[in-house]
């Protein structure tokens, strides 16, 4: 049987992947007719042998306490999607040890490539930036997707930010599933629409601390959030 630890602020539960995911459990639980899952609230990270469900932070003191992970590199945009045909938009990685960020008489969205919740940002002058950073063309995005990916194969699709009658190319998400082939078992994939360009990547992220939107598979969510914690611990 696997623990889940699961946040808790001022005593309450503040994430909507935490509620969806207490309702998987109890599902679970039931559809088997045994206890497969347990949960334990707490604010602070003081159990071992958990799965850590909660804001970033929470996951990534916890990662650092019991098993000496000094943080977890974000996926943003992976080599196997670093094209046209998906991004509708110039982007590249820039590491200005090796190179500057260079402001082409336009702004840039500039984000870090290296830490989750790190510099992201539309900037006009990129001189003074240290690191690894993921360096995109700005473009105009009219309605927001997330697509929810689990064993290569989507799981779910849900609006997040602006016009919801304007429905993502589901045929080109899922030729983004086909060729991110190093991939975690478990992820998102955000994709913005325009009028203009259509369908395209976003970014993507590791599936933890993630908002789900509505997405509440409950016959798989236990299982996505345990084989991501995996999938870090095996790849620190």
């Amino acid at each position: 049987m696997r623990t889940f630890l699961i946040q808790t602020i001022d005593n309450k539960i503040k994430h909507d992947f935490s509620f969806q995911l207490l309702e998987a459990i109890d599902y679970q639980n039931w559809y088997y007719n045994e206890k497969r899952y347990d949960v334990i609230l707490s604010k602070n990270c003081d159990i071992e042998n958990c799965i850590p469900v909660g804001a970033v932070e929470f996951v990534l003191l916890y990662l650092k306490k019991y098993y000496g992970i000094e943080g977890v590199k974000p996926i943003n945009i992976p080599p196997e999607l670093m094209n046209l045909t998906f991004l509708k938009r110039h982007v590249e990685i820039v590491d200005t040890e090796k190179s500057p960020v260079l402001i082409k008489n336009k702004p840039l969205f500039i984000k870090d490539n290296n830490k989750i919740k790190g510099f992201a940002d539309i900037v006009t002058d990129g001189s003074n930036l240290k690191g690894e950073f993921l360096v995109s063309e700005l473009i105009d995005i009219d309605s927001e997707w997330r697509a929810f990916v689990y064993d290569r194969k989507l799981v779910g699709l849900q609006n997040y930010s602006g016009d919801f009658t304007m429905f993502p190319d589901v045929d080109l998400i899922k030729e983004m599933i086909k060729c991110y082939t190093d991939c975690p078992p478990a992820y998102t994939l955000d994709v913005g629409l325009n009028v203009k360009d259509g369908t395209f990547l976003i970014e993507i992220h590791n599936f933890f601390s993630c908002g789900l939107y509505g997405f509440n598979d409950s016959r798989i969510l236990p299982q996505m959030f345990i084989r991501s914690f995996n999938y870090i611990l095996q790849n620190k």
